[in-house]
């Protein structure tokens, strides 16, 4: 009997990296999964500025279908802060098999540039299809990261992502780690423990 094929992690970057390998802590857990035989990718997305959703989220499942052309859920989408709200909204019509969510936000913060990316809520419209996102991938492997002094999205907000998924064991707030711009170990853990999950 033919073993089943370890999932695919596929990397997806904050906006503004237009060279993701160089970005943040992109390139250190890109190389570090190589070094484990884990299969990641690693790769460009387009409109890299405005990381807008109608581009981003076709892109993503283009490189799912590329990377396990018999089953595109065998994935595992790892998200920083734009990238996060691609990994929750591509989740919400795709199935995966497990979602790492690193520095995400509930709102665009009345940020229009953020706004116009396309992933927020507003108001009583675009509202996050919670159940969807649970339905495409289990609640535990959903694993959520937030810092309780990033400068840029406020403790609060990751907690409604938490809320909203229904995490508790899953999501950690490591303290003092901003908006998650360095290679932390927990996330090459947390990668590890989702590629052994059934």
């Amino acid at each position: 009997m033919k073993s089943p094929t370890p999932p695919t992690v596929i990397i997806c970057p904050g906006n503004g990296c237009s060279n993701i390998r160089q970005s943040n802590w992109y390139g250190v857990i890109y190389d570090k999964l190589v070094e484990k035989n884990i299969s990641c990718i690693c790769r460009n997305f387009p409109d890299p500025l405005h990381a807008r959703r109608d581009r981003w989220i076709p892109f993503m499942r283009s490189v799912a279908e590329e990377a396990s052309p018999d089953d595109p859920s065998n994935v595992i989408l790892v998200g920083h802060s734009s990238g996060a709200q691609a990994a929750l909204r591509y989740t919400e019509l795709y199935k995966v098999h497990g979602v790492v969510l690193v520095a995400a936000t509930f709102s665009d913060l009345g940020d229009a540039h953020e706004r116009m990316s396309g992933y927020y809520p507003q108001g009583n419209t675009n509202s996050y299809l919670f159940q969807n996102m649970l339905n495409n991938c289990k609640r535990e492997n959903w694993h959520q990261f937030h810092s309780d002094d990033d400068p840029f999205i406020p403790l609060y907000e990751a907690e409604k992502i938490r809320d909203g998924l229904g995490l508790s064991s899953t999501y950690t707030m490591l303290p003092g780690r901003s908006h998650f711009f360095d290679y932390f170990d927990e996330l090459l853990d947390t990668i590890d423990v989702l590629i052994t999950e059934d």
